[in-house]
């Protein structure tokens, strides 16, 4: 039986498994396939908190869901302009605002690094009185308006944290300071005021103003106790806690949700 040259290649099996015509018998050449098309890294979801305890990631957070983009903030007691700082994170995204800090060298320290902030050396105060002993502690972090709070925080560290001396600072009503440099109420207001949180938090006129968040501290210093009439109050005024940390709480105005 004669073969054709056809029907001879492909009893080789050449053509089943694709060889082209003509070139079995030839040496074949093994070629690498392809490299896979490289597969893009996946987009960078962390981003880095300069609050005690990532206080101002998730109040971002509450402004991204409530689609808040036009962001202002009154930070009272600011102290660092970085380090522990509620509002350093949106000064770097391009917002700006108030800081309010009676401490005359963190104030310095403020505007030297954020001088597109508008920095009030001042404490706020909660009476019509515009000045008041203001008590510099061993560790000035936790000076502080209160005598109450200062002679509490000797006691309750044993004596680690001291009353270094006593001077007069002025002070500032919270509602005048976001008439005249707000004109409203600031998107964000952040208070941490030794001793004192509550009694700012009350002296805010809501009527007038209503900041859509507010992140206070609601945790008793030297302890891991909260301020229960905190919480209470804001429900009054109309507002949730929606995060917040061990030391802060953050609430939101309800109207947004």
């Amino acid at each position: 039986m004669t073969l054709s040259r056809k029907e001879f290649l492909m009893s080789l099996g050449g053509a089943a498994v694709g060889v082209p015509l003509g070139v079995v018998g030839q040496r074949w050449r093994y070629r690498e396939p392809p490299p896979p098309e490289p597969v893009p890294p996946p987009p960078e979801h962390g981003v880095r908190s300069y609050s005690q305890g990532g206080e101002d990631v998730i109040v971002n957070c509450c402004f991204d869901l409530l689609g808040i983009k036009d962001i202002t903030y009154l930070d009272i007691g600011a102290y660092d302009p970085i380090v522990i700082n509620n509002t350093y994170f949106f000064y770097l995204k391009g917002a700006r605002g108030v800081l309010v800090e009676p401490n005359v060298a963190m104030c310095e320290k403020l505007r030297a690094v954020r001088p597109e902030d508008k920095t009030l050396t001042a404490g706020i105060g909660v009476t019509a009185v515009r000045e008041a002993d203001y008590y510099i502690m061993s560790e000035p972090s936790w000076n502080t308006f209160s005598k109450e709070e200062a002679e509490h925080m000797e006691k309750s560290t044993n004596g680690k944290i001291t009353i270094q001396k006593v001077i007069k600072m002025p002070l500032l009503n919270i509602n005048d300071v976001m008439a005249e440099h707000f004109q409203k109420a600031p998107t964000f207001v952040s208070i941490d005021a030794e001793g004192l949180h509550f009694d700012i938090l009350k002296a805010i006129d809501y009527q007038r103003f209503r900041p859509k968040v507010i992140c206070i501290e609601t945790m008793v210093s030297g302890t891991n106790k909260t301020i229960p009439e905190i919480p209470k109050f804001m429900a009054e005024k109309d507002y949730v806690a929606r995060g917040g940390s061990l030391v802060n709480t953050i609430f939101v105005d309800s109207k947004l949700l």
